[in-house]
């Protein structure tokens, strides 16, 4: 098995992975290990982690001969955890070589919000300024700012040491297109998302001299188990539904594999030029 076999463009790499349980998150795992990578499935939820640590053994029927998927308990808005899950990570495998920050899937409720403001509102974070609460403001910005901030200042001394102490390394942040464009009731989570862009932009250029690469991509609405229930608990089929907040020149909704996929290629050697960029993978729905 060679590194260049486009089957395998991350064999033998680290990858560590926040969040990794989600729905997003577990087909970046997924397509991860199809490439031949190593992978941290760090999550705060270990029975989700651990099932899906199960299915992909099942699924791909390794058993014990190839254990490349390892599970940690991770709270990223807990310093001393992610210095631990961190700590465990080198101990198993020596180093890591790449990080992929994501986050619970919130995109696609923004477009809900559009239409139903009241149902997204009052579960997913997203509302207007009179009605945002500190509370909300904290949450949404430790968990989805704060905390890749803080998984980078702990894995980002690791990638320094790669390549015999001259660096190299890899961050993906998983952003959304509510921080590239202005949609009804985001808030806060739409200026968090924005904050992240920027923030990839300033790793970009404090990193690159090391040899680590930094880039964002910005999901628009994905498609998701969710749904189905979702649109059933609004009264609306799902076909409407998927209509409603489908892409504006590819008349769908995203599939959570086209951001695994993306995110594979970005993980791998074939883009090393590439930092301090966003991919935008919306169907269209900011071009127009």
């Amino acid at each position: 098995m060679e590194s260049e076999d486009w089957r395998y463009l991350l064999h033998n790499k680290i990858v560590f992975i926040t969040g990794a349980a989600g729905w997003i998150a577990r087909h970046i795992v997924k397509a991860c290990y199809e490439h031949g990578a190593y992978i941290v499935i760090g999550d705060i939820n270990l029975d989700e982690a651990n099932k899906l640590k199960t299915e992909i053994s099942e699924l791909y029927k390794t058993g014990n001969k190839e254990n490349r998927l390892f599970v940690v308990s991770l709270d990223v808005t807990d310093e001393n955890s992610i210095q631990q899950a961190v700590k465990l990570t080198v101990k198993k495998w020596k180093t890591i070589d790449v990080l992929i920050n994501t986050y619970v899937q919130k995109m696609f409720f923004l477009f809900i919000s559009f239409f139903f403001k009241n149902i997204s509102a009052a579960i997913f974070d997203l509302v207007d300024i009179e009605k945002s609460t500190c509370e909300q403001w904290n949450r949404t910005c430790n968990v989805n700012l704060r905390g890749y901030a803080l998984i980078a200042k702990h894995i980002v001394p690791i990638f320094k040491q790669n390549n015999n102490g001259k660096g190299a390394g890899g961050i993906i942040n998983i952003a959304s297109i509510a921080g590239l464009i202005a949609l009804p009731a985001s808030l806060p989570y739409g200026p968090i998302k924005a904050a992240v862009l920027q923030m990839t932009r300033n790793l970009a250029l404090d990193l690159g001299p090391f040899n680590i690469r930094v880039n964002s991509i910005s999901p628009g609405a994905i498609d998701s188990p969710i749904l189905q229930s979702l649109s059933e608990t609004l009264g609306v089929n799902k076909a409407e539904f998927d209509e409603l907040n489908s892409g504006k020149c590819l008349k769908r909704l995203g599939k959570a594999e086209e951001i695994a996929n993306m995110t594979v290629f970005i993980a791998s050697n074939l883009c090393q030029f590439m930092t301090g960029t966003n991919l935008v993978i919306d169907g269209g729905y900011t071009t127009v």
